[in-house]
């Protein structure tokens, strides 16, 4: 029994260094508070304030590209994590004209 004890606590440690568990944690946790001070700049720029699905599409995409930039993995998964969250929030309204009933109409 302790074994098993032991082998499920190697197995959670491993869990919370895995890269894509620390970008889902980063979406969900980090994005918050650093998406709406991005959002911020991009409502100073005229034409993204028209078009916020995008915006945050590029602002996605140009956070993305600098992940790689990040030599430590945690950091690097905590950028992928925020961008990830972008993209999301750019796709949103598409996926929900998709799936409301009558095509939204």
């Amino acid at each position: 029994m302790p074994s098993y004890i032991t082998d499920v606590a190697k197995s959670s440690k491993a869990v919370l260094k895995n890269e894509a568990i620390i970008a889902v944690m980063s979406a969900s946790i980090v994005a918050p508070f650093v998406v709406p001070q991005i959002n911020k700049v991009l409502d100073g720029v005229p034409i993204l304030k028209d078009h916020k699905s995008l915006a945050s599409f590029g602002a996605g995409m140009a956070i993305f590209s600098i992940a790689p930039m990040f030599k430590m993995p945690t950091l690097r998964a905590i950028v992928i994590g925020v961008a990830g969250a972008f993209i999301l929030s750019s796709l949103l309204p598409l996926y929900s004209q998709l799936t409301t009933r009558n095509g939204g109409a």
